[in-house]
């Protein structure tokens, strides 16, 4: 599995990141990608990588796998657990994709500097990135949720159905970090990403992601963040 020294990337270089992607993309569609994103659709079609849905718990005896990437092979798999989901499916593709990204020519350049050890066994069928449910806080695993979050939410986007739904002022409520500490789900920002979802055809996208997407980009936030401020 992939142990690489990562670099430092901050929440813009991850926005630059999936913004270049989507614009590579478009251009190779010959028109710009609009939610809902079709990620399957840079996967086979324009960074032609084989996608399988597989029973990846199975295939590899990890209990909480949700995707793998095989960068030598040019694959991308999902656990079949994930059938029937859309938006955990297109995140955890997303997911992949973001590893695909950021991670796979690091691994490449790894494999030209790695010293090639005497009678070292052949693990080209190894997955470099297997992706399980406990690992959220992982370096990669958080870069590559982030960018996923991006790919499949672009900024212009969102803002752009938060615009048509509340007008241009941000919605500042109290009580919101207190509730996202807790755990809970605040019901006004449930209602606010369901209507996002609606009004920007995020069809492949869930409602706990568009909550922490409004959240990341600021465009709801806590009465007592602004009087900090």
């Amino acid at each position: 599995m992939l142990e690489l020294k990562l670099p430092y990337l901050r929440p813009w270089d991850l926005e630059a990141a999936a913004s270049e992607l989507l614009q590579r993309y478009g251009r190779w569609k010959g028109a710009p990608p609009r939610p809902p994103i079709d990620v399957d659709d840079i996967i086979e079609g324009y960074l032609k990588l084989q996608l399988c849905v597989v029973d990846l718990q199975r295939q590899l005896g990890v209990a909480d796998v949700l995707g793998a990437a095989w960068f030598d092979d040019g694959r991308i798999a999902v656990d079949q657990s994930l059938e029937g989901q859309e938006g955990r499916i297109a995140f955890t593709l997303a997911h992949e994709v973001g590893h695909w990204t950021l991670h796979r020519p690091l691994y490449e350049a790894d494999k030209v500097t790695r010293p090639l050890f005497a009678g070292e066994p052949e693990r080209a069928s190894e997955p470099p990135v297997v992706c399980r449910s406990s690992q959220r806080q992982a370096a990669a695993e958080w870069q590559a949720n982030q960018f996923a979050a991006r790919l499949l939410m672009p900024a212009t986007h969102v803002c752009a159905a938060v615009r048509a739904l509340c007008g241009r002022a941000r919605q500042v409520w109290n009580g919101l970090r207190r509730a996202l500490a807790d755990g809970s789900i605040d019901s006004r920002l449930r209602a606010l990403a369901a209507g996002v979802i609606d009004e920007g055809h995020f069809d492949n996208v869930s409602n706990e992601a568009m909550r922490r997407r409004l959240v990341d980009l600021k465009l709801v936030v806590d009465r007592a963040e602004l009087r900090r401020a």
